[in-house]
């Protein structure tokens, strides 16, 4: 999975759109990237990006660019990749 990668996702009421990945964000950390098909955060303490605890992997969520808008997605929300 990357950035610019066209997805197909289930949104809130059921219905399956596609779209485009246009970026990944997080509730608990402030600078998140997706590298190599994983979330990783800039680790302050390590000075590098490292991959994301499993306790804070319910905070990443993704945005994709519909013909309807934005939506804002969790992992499981993608169908296809």
């Amino acid at each position: 999975m990357y950035i610019g990668e066209n997805v197909k996702l289930t949104n809130p009421y059921g219905e399956i759109l596609s779209g485009v990945l246009t970026e990944v964000l997080s509730d608990s950390y402030d600078d998140v990237r997706l590298e190599n098909g994983k979330v990783e955060y800039w680790s302050k303490k390590k000075k590098q990006y490292v991959p994301i605890k499993e306790k804070h992997k319910n905070s990443i969520f993704f945005e994709v660019q519909t013909d309807m808008g934005f939506e804002y997605i969790l992992k499981e929300d993608i169908v296809k990749l």
